[in-house]
């Protein structure tokens, strides 16, 4: 049973540096070329090479192919396979938050169903994009992510494109809704800008 895993692995490699973070961590990183943002990828390719790890990949169906490709270049291990095997899983978008979410949930019940031990979770929003749902959706997606990610054995790193994206979802998507925030070689823990949704409840 995976409680007994975490009891002897409280801090998760996020592969691109010597940083760890705790389970249930729900992560930003801010990117500001494909070059950042392909370190990323670091943290799933730990996982392909980690006996009982799940690994998930979350993004537009049109960027699967794309980011698959990303993940298998210098990595001698084979991306096909993995994706065979069933230690690797990817998730496309969804028009309403609900089955964003409900498909999210699906996918790491499958997982743990299996016998894996730790989630491995790298999220590209698409913000805007046609067949994703608004913007205010995916804002009070984000906080969600945020209170599901503890009751699962995971890891959930979301990728914030700087250029691309607007204040709003850089601020609010971004650093009020993750306790653990990421730019370039930086790390910001117990992000004092974060709003923990289980808070803000109570306060309502």
């Amino acid at each position: 049973m995976y409680p007994d895993w975490v009891a002897e692995h409280p801090q998760i490699s996020v592969g691109w540096s010597n940083y760890a973070v705790p389970l249930h961590t729900h992560a930003c990183f801010y990117y500001s070329d494909e070059r950042s943002l392909k370190r990323t990828l670091t943290f799933i390719r730990v996982g392909l090479d980690a006996e009982g790890d799940f690994n998930v990949i979350f993004a537009d169906n049109s960027r699967h192919a794309g980011l698959l490709k990303w993940l298998q270049e210098g990595y001698e291990g084979d991306v096909q396979a993995a994706l065979n095997e069933r230690r690797l899983a990817l998730v496309g978008g969804a028009p309403t938050r609900e089955e964003l979410l409900q498909n999210i949930a699906r996918t790491l019940d499958s997982g743990l169903e299996a016998g894996n031990h730790l989630i491995r979770f790298l999220g590209f929003i698409a913000w805007g994009e046609p067949g994703w749902p608004t913007e205010d959706s995916l804002l009070e997606f984000e906080a969600q992510v945020s209170d599901a990610v503890r009751h699962y054995p995971a890891v959930i790193i979301c990728t914030y494109g700087v250029p691309q994206l607007v204040g709003r979802q850089l601020i609010e998507g971004g650093l009020l809704t993750h306790p653990v925030v990421f730019l370039n070689n930086r790390v910001l823990t117990d992000s004092p800008l974060y709003l923990d949704p289980s808070t803000a409840r109570e306060g309502a």
